[in-house]
């Protein structure tokens, strides 16, 4: 009888196990994603990898996105909004590194994880990993590089953004490898290009009547190199050697300026693996797994003698 009894109950358990199981609540995930702009091919393309990584780990997950424009108030606002909609994770480069620090401190606050990707923050215990690319040396080898082909005493103008961590980084990087050169420079003007092309492609034009003997442009991206390039182009000052121009990026379009010789060369890097990581660090994290404070992406010097290796119709 108790043999039956016991039967029973355990044909009962395996009917009513399906049918829990297809009751269950399918895991889902939202995640914030919070750019400096997605005014810029840089940062759609890191989304793509954001996008692979979720189509990869077939995991459902609403993503939304936060467009700063650049501004970071408003990017703090976002975060303050899908604060306060309950999102699982963020997923954040600042525009300005010191002025997300109040957005942050929301976060931990109401203990949503922060994966910091590209724009490292200040105060790493504000987020759970800074995933970015080794932006100083991204610096470095195109200060190695326009070293190598500049005149001795050559005249530099520097595009500049200098509320972007990253770009600090790559601006220090460029002049740490011209000192290590020997050779004798003159930063002649160090402006705010803002990443931007219209901005930057104005300044260089200003630029271009103080100096027209400039031999060397570095922008610490590629919109600003592009920028520069277009100001050099349409330029009615008589310039009196051609000026060196040098982005920091990979952008397919710069890349498309390397090969007809407009662009000397950028210091490039991987945004979709940037993302990608991104994504799959925010999945440990809500996992429960334990994950390293900091993930590193190599960069890499791209010009007209292997711009052919990476392809310009997209990101390397």
């Amino acid at each position: 009888m108790k043999k039956r009894i016991i039967s029973a109950l355990m044909v009962a358990a395996m009917v009513m196990a399906p049918a829990m199981i297809a009751g269950a609540e399918e895991t889902t995930y939202t995640i914030g994603y919070a750019p400096a702009t997605l005014n810029n091919a840089f940062w759609l393309a890191v989304k793509d990898g954001v996008v692979k990584a979720i189509e990869e780990k077939g995991i459902k997950v609403e993503l939304v996105d936060i467009d700063a424009n650049g501004d970071q108030s408003i990017m703090n606002d976002g975060i303050a909004n899908l604060i306060s909609t309950g999102v699982d994770a963020i997923l954040c480069a600042p525009a300005d590194s010191n002025a997300v620090g109040s957005a942050l401190e929301q976060c931990q606050q109401a203990n949503i994880p922060v994966i910091n990707f590209d724009t490292p923050v200040p105060d790493p215990s504000q987020v759970k990993t800074i995933i970015a690319s080794d932006n100083f040396n991204a610096g470095y080898v195109v200060g190695e590089d326009a070293a190598k082909k500049m005149d001795d005493g050559a005249k530099i103008l520097v595009l500049h953004s200098p509320r972007a961590s990253a770009c600090v980084q790559r601006f220090d990087g460029f002049i740490k490898a011209l000192d290590e050169s020997g050779k004798k420079y003159t930063i002649v003007n160090n402006l705010d290009g803002q990443g931007a092309t219209e901005v930057s492609m104005q300044l260089t034009s200003d630029a271009l009547v103080a100096d027209p003997d400039l031999q060397v442009i570095f922008a610490v991206n590629d919109p600003s190199a592009m920028g520069a390039i277009n100001a050099i182009q349409q330029t009615s000052v008589t310039l009196e050697k051609d000026i060196m121009v040098y982005g920091v990026d990979g952008n397919p379009d710069a890349k498309k300026l390397i090969e007809a010789g407009s662009m000397e060369g950028t210091g490039s890097q991987s945004p979709e693996t940037l993302g990608y990581d991104s994504m799959m660090a925010a999945y440990d994290v809500l996992e429960g797994k334990e994950i390293e404070p900091e993930i590193v992406v190599d960069t890499f010097l791209i010009t007209a003698e292997n711009v052919a290796d990476f392809g310009t119709d997209g990101w390397q």
